[in-house]
Order: C-alpha cells, then structure tokens, then sequence
C-alpha cells in the first residue's frame, strides 16, 4: 500500500481514480502541487500539466518514487531533479491525437470565418455590413505544420481534408508519411515565409522556448494565422500582441499561452507559486491584452477535453500507478539531454573615443548617449532569450553596454563576471592615437595590417594572436562549461577581443581573420558544439546596425 497524492484532479476524475486505487492511501487536491501541499508522506503523486513540480517541491518528499503524469507532456517536472533522485517520472502518451487535431481546426474555423464575431452580432442585434464579418477560405492556403508527431499527422490529414496545401518542419522527419499525406518538409524559415496558417504541435525544449519571436514573425506574411494547442512558451507573447496590432498576425488561435495559470480564477501571487512575482504580473498583463483582443481567441488549455479522452487519460494513469506498484515501470519518460546554450556576442556601444576615431585600447572610456541608445535598441531584437550568465570586460564601456542592455531586457539580476581575458587588445604606444592620422603615417597597407592582422606587433602592444592565447583559454574553461550545462551566456566585449573569439568558433584561418569585422549596433547569437564551435549562427541588428571601420 503506498500514500498517493494526486492534484488538479476534477470530482468526476477522482472518484473513477479512488476506485481504482483503492488498496492505497489516496489524498486529492483540487489545486496544483505547490510547496505548501508538498507532502512528506507521499511515495507517488500524479499531476496535470498545470502543476509545475520544482526541485524545492521533490526535496519536501524524500519518500517520493513515482511522479504520474496525466498527460503527454512533462517540461513542468524538474526531470533532472527527479532522476537524481532516482524518481521514476511516467506520462499518457497517447490518449487521442485526433481530440488535440480536431480541436486544432475549431479555432481555425472560428477565426477564419469570424464565428465568435457573427454570434456576437445576433445575440446583441448589431447592425453590420456583410464585409465586417466576411472570412477566407482554407482550402488552396498553405498550411505550416510544426511538430509531425502523432498530433501533427492528424492535423495534416485534416488539412488535406479541407483542400489545404501542407508543408511541415521537425528535426525528425518522416519522409513515409510526407509521402502518404502529401505534404513536403521545409525548414522553419521557409515554414514561416510560405505558410498561411501556421500550427504548432512540438513538444517544449529549451532550444524552442520562443520559437515564434520578433525575429520569426518578421519573415511570415502579412495576415498569417497561428493556432498553437501545445504549449504557450513556444510564443513570444509580447511579440505576438505586436505582430497583432501591425497586421502582420490576421489571427490567433491560443488553447496554451505563457503564464496560463493565471487564467485560474482563484490564481493569486502567493507562496504557492514557483515563479518570480515580477515575471507573474508581466504574464498578466499580456494575458489580458490577449483576451481583449478583437483577433484572439484564448482557451484554458481544453484541446484534450473530451470524454473519450479524459477517460483514456484516467485508464492509462491508473495502470502506470498499478504497474509501479507492482514493479513494473510502463510509459516512463527520462530528461532529454541538456543541448548547449546560446552564445551571445555583443560589441561594446559607441564610447566617447570612438566617436572621435581615437585608438582606445585598455582605456577607460565612457559610452556616449548615442552610445547608450544602441545598447538599448539592441536589448529590443534580444528579448525573446533569457539570459543566465554575462560577462564583460574590465573596461567601463562594457560594463555600460552590458547594464543597459540587460535594463532593456527587464533581466537586471543576471550574473555578471568581469574579467581581463575578454579586455580590448592592448594598442601600447598607438593608444590614444587619431586613426585617421595613423594611417597617414603608417601608409594604408601597414594601417591595415595593424588594425585587422594576425600577428602584426605593436610598439609595446599586443598582436591579435596575443589576445587570442589569453580570451580562448578563458572562454574553453569558463564560458563553455556553463553553455554546456545549457546555460545561455551573454559576452559583451570589444571588437579585437571578439575577432580573436570568432576565429576559434569558427576555425576561420590566420589569414581570412584579417576580413572579418565585428559590428557595432549587432549581435552574434551561436548554437556550439560541445567543442565550442559553431554549429548555427543567427546575426540580429537595430536601425543603428553598422560595420565598424575603426577597429
């Protein structure tokens, strides 16, 4: 007999589940698990996707040996955590992709032909024109497919069903079935420029949180819709409610949205929660936007709700719960491999000497209120990535940048380290020269070779190779093991320092570093390999975006 702790569970669904375990101590909630029913008694608890279990919350049961899911997903168990622990973690893998596709197309269908509008329209007696409720066909549209698992297939052949064409992205593609539905693989960035309706159907990771950003929803067309039923943090919301009120998004059909607990009526910022009460209310805000937007419709995460759903999701947690209890593990899950973070590589803002063409080196010199300015912008193109680490160098301007930068991106308490492996090439007896009378006297070709070089020494100063021996060693030891616990990393530099850094991400030669330049007004953004070299590379930029020429 073991003690059970289920939460979120409805009337109905517990009386099928104290039936079935009733050999077992059983206490229910209504609510979601949080730290204050946290029970220390419990050796299994199952929970729906609106709890969230959190290291602090596994460590107020030590007794704890099974986490049961009631659903498909499980991104809101700390599955490292649990495996630490050795706490078997099982899900429903299944319990009807068709209730989750069919779902899919009733929000499409209700804002492809303005449904909740027309039934406003005659409950209140609005006197309309016909063109104020006019909506678009599906069939020849183009539909764009994230994630063709089971759910993903479903709602493709129910695409195809309505005369869609169909194109889908996912990492795994199954190239049968595109042949059997008829519909074709793309990458995401053609997904997003050809589709016009897009639908997400991938499980959450930390490589996709924000996958729909600033970024993605300037290459779709103007007027797309975007049904998402899996699960709200693949959505900037911000960038979303922007995208709307543009034009650029006709429609949204949400069943999941960030921070949707707080659709709860009750929900309130209390102890119970996990999450920062700052992070809280800015969810809020955004949710209600949402629901007082004329092109959204906001459901409480109900795309399985049906009957026949629920009752299989009931089944199949009965017979995990069983199965464990008499030694034997069905439908375990265990914690996807943590991928490397992000790398973000930022220059410094334009500072007072670079404003007059002034070699600076390893001076200090303040930023300039332009400077300033395009600190903040470029935290603007960044907010779709949360940081966890940042590092500058001893040099003030950095430190500015980085500070107004992480301002803008409402991310203050960030770490920070500052260290002297990531400081400017040292300039010796050129610094605080005009570059541009430098190069009268060098003549262009030497000028050059000084300010883009490999080796090319400087009167008591530093080479490129010089700065690249001292900032590789820092980035390998220090920087690289946070990204590889999954940690995404902010280094905000100057431009020889990063050129240096550049050449090892990229395995860029000795003599093709000479062409490279790093921007002023832009980010690098990387995807590593477990080495430190570029697997991606993405370049964001503001309107103040430029190449620098005075490096």
């Amino acid at each position: 007999m073991a003690h059970i702790h289920i939460y979120d569970i409805q009337e109905e669904e517990k009386l099928i589940l104290a039936e079935g375990l009733k050999e077992h101590t059983c206490t229910f909630y209504s609510q979601p698990l949080s730290l204050e029913t946290a029970n220390q008694e419990a050796e299994i608890i199952s929970v729906f996707v609106s709890s969230t279990v959190t290291g602090e919350m596994i460590s107020r049961m030590p007794n704890l040996k099974l986490i049961a899911c009631r659903s498909a997903g499980y991104n809101n168990i700390d599955m490292h955590t649990a495996e630490e622990r050795g706490i078997k973690v099982v899900v429903v893998p299944s319990y009807g992709e068709h209730t989750v596709a069919e779902y899919t197309f009733s929000l499409l269908l209700a804002l492809t032909r303005k449904i909740s509008e027309s039934i406003k329209v005659v409950k209140e007696s609005i006197c309309l024109l016909p063109h104020t409720i006019r909506g678009v066909d599906l069939c020849g549209k183009t539909l764009g497919v994230v994630g063709t698992g089971k759910i993903g297939k479903r709602v493709i052949a129910i695409a195809r069903g309505f005369g869609m064409n169909v194109i889908a992205y996912d990492m795994y593609e199954d190239k049968e079935q595109a042949h059997l539905l008829g519909f074709m693989y793309v990458t995401l960035e053609d997904l997003l420029k050809k589709s016009d309706v897009i639908s997400l159907h991938t499980p959450l990771t930390s490589d996709n949180t924000h996958m729909l950003s600033d970024n993605a929803f300037s290459l779709m067309k103007d007027g797309v819709y975007i049904i998402n039923t899996a699960r709200g943090e693949l959505i900037d919301t911000k960038a979303l409610i922007v995208a709307l009120d543009t034009g650029k998004v006709s429609g949204v059909g949400l069943d999941v949205v960030e921070g949707e607990e707080l659709l709860k009526e009750k929900c309130m910022i209390t102890s119970t929660t996990h999450r920062e009460p700052t992070k809280m209310l800015e969810e809020s805000f955004y949710i209600t936007t949402l629901l007082k937007h004329p092109n959204v419709i906001l459901t409480p995460h109900i795309a399985y709700n049906t009957k026949e759903a629920v009752a299989r999701i009931m089944a199949t947690t009965l017979e995990n719960i069983t199965n464990f209890s008499q030694g034997n593990v069905t439908n375990e899950v265990h914690a996807l491999k943590r991928s490397v973070g992000k790398l973000i590589l930022i220059r410094h803002s334009e500072s007072e000497w670079n404003e007059k063409g002034i070699w600076t080196g390893t001076r200090d010199a303040k930023l300039t209120l332009k400077g300033f300015e395009d600190a903040r912008l470029l935290g603007d193109t960044l907010r779709d990535i949360s940081i966890d680490h940042a590092y500058a160098s001893m040099q003030i301007r950095t430190m500015e940048t980085l500070s107004s930068l992480l301002g803008t991106l409402q991310q203050p308490t960030v770490p920070i380290t500052r260290d002297a492996a990531l400081n400017e090439r040292d300039y010796g007896d050129y610094t605080g020269k005009n570059k541009h009378e430098m190069k009268e006297i060098l003549g262009e070709e030497v000028f050059d070779k000084v300010r883009r070089g490999w080796n090319m020494p400087i009167p008591n100063g530093e080479t490129l190779e010089a700065v690249y021996r001292r900032i590789v060693p820092f980035f390998l030891e220090e920087i690289l093991t946070r990204l590889k616990r999954g940690e995404n990393v902010l280094i905000v530099s100057h431009g020889n320092a990063l050129r240096a850094l550049i050449k090892y991400i990229e395995n860029i030669s000795d003599q093709d570093i000479e062409g490279v330049e790093m921007m002023f007004g832009g980010a690098i953004i990387y995807h590593l390999t477990e080495e430190g070299h570029m697997k991606t590379k993405e370049l964001r930029e503001t309107s103040a975006f430029s190449i620098d020429t005075h490096v």
